[in-house]
């Protein structure tokens, strides 16, 4: 009897939770995991279990207080979950809810309007990210969302972000993408933004244009990426302390078993400190044979900064002639391979 008394008793304790306990527990695991992985399977492992600890947080506060002025920035987090965690586990139908999730937020008269704004950007931005492998034939409809949102949120700080986010997809349509960042800089009063900016049309220069680098390798040899003409080459910016990087490297690296791998070559540009941990983590990635730079000055390198590189993993894509031919290769290098192996030489 004692012992159902103290579970109903720790029971009621926990439903009476006031919300800002319950607020609090959610921004606090906004840290993040807490612990630092070992490898790269721990680390996806530890990132998912997070993700599925706040998903439980914000779905409780939401049907515990669906009247909290917070339930609108909960819905919002709620939203962002099930994006991240769709796409960790490849999942479209979950992206798809946050969307639509995102979509009725945007719509929502009882939001307030700096809510509903975010809202219609992240939903925009989540399309993009979506569509892998399809941006250029839904490139107009992702163009026309994002001028959508500048025309419902007039003078909305995130419409230049937003246009400098869909001038990524449109390398192989470099007019268009003058336009959007052109047209992003006379929006902006971010310097930040106003930077990248910078960079996004100083790497859009380079476009169609000879590529030459050569550089001393942390596996002691020489590459100079003028031996490679008659190859697609994949020139890779990275770091050890990305994940990003390293889950895009992981994931390229399994791909290249469906590449025709002899009609390519891939070298990458390490911006870390120091080349040992470097070469450490390519053992343990399976990719010891890439030809990799490493100076030690990160950002501000001579591989690096001539380039406009603002993000990693950025990855440039060069032809058989040694020709740049996209600046931003990351989520669409098969479909580019695919088209350069049938051009003409």
């Amino acid at each position: 009897m004692r012992l159902i008394v103290f579970v109903f008793l720790a029971a009621a304790g926990f439903a009476l939770a006031s919300p800002d306990e319950d607020w609090n527990a959610i921004v606090a695991l906004d840290a993040g995991p807490g612990s630092k992985p070992k490898n790269l399977e721990e680390a996806r492992a530890l990132a998912k279990q997070h993700l599925h600890q706040q998903q439980t947080l914000v779905s409780d506060f939401l049907e515990k207080n669906p009247s909290d002025p917070r339930s609108h920035e909960a819905r919002m987090r709620l939203a962002s979950l099930l994006a991240a965690i769709g796409k960790m586990d490849s999942r479209q139908s979950q992206v798809d809810e946050s969307m639509r999730l995102l979509q009725a937020l945007e719509k929502d008269p009882a939001a307030p309007r700096e809510v509903r704004a975010e809202a219609g950007f992240r939903r925009v931005s989540l399309l993009m990210q979506s569509l892998q492998g399809q941006e250029n034939e839904r490139r107009r409809d992702i163009v026309a969302a994002a001028r959508n949102f500048q025309n419902r949120h007039p003078g909305d700080r995130r419409a230049p972000r937003l246009l400098v986010e869909v001038a990524t997809i449109c390398d192989n349509n470099p007019p268009l993408k003058r336009e959007l960042l052109d047209e992003a800089r006379r929006l902006s009063r971010e310097p930040t933004l106003n930077r990248r900016i910078a960079d996004d049309l100083q790497r859009l220069e380079l476009l169609d244009k000879p590529f030459a680098l050569e550089f001393s390798t942390v596996q002691g040899g020489r590459f100079n990426i003028a031996a490679c003409r008659g190859r697609i080459v994949l020139l890779v910016f990275w770091s050890t302390e990305s994940l990003p990087s390293l889950l895009w490297i992981e994931d390229f690296r399994r791909a290249l078993a469906k590449l025709p791998a002899d009609k390519l070559a891939i070298a990458t540009i390490s911006l870390d400190e120091k080349p040992t941990p470097v070469r450490e983590v390519m053992e343990g990635l399976g990719i010891s044979q890439w030809p990799t730079a490493c100076d030690g000055q990160g950002w501000q390198s001579p591989f690096v900064r001539p380039y406009g590189i603002n993000a990693l993993p950025t990855i440039l894509l060069l032809d058989q002639k040694g020709t740049l031919r996209a600046i931003n290769a990351r989520n669409s290098y098969e479909s580019w391979i695919r088209k350069l192996l049938m051009e003409r030489n």
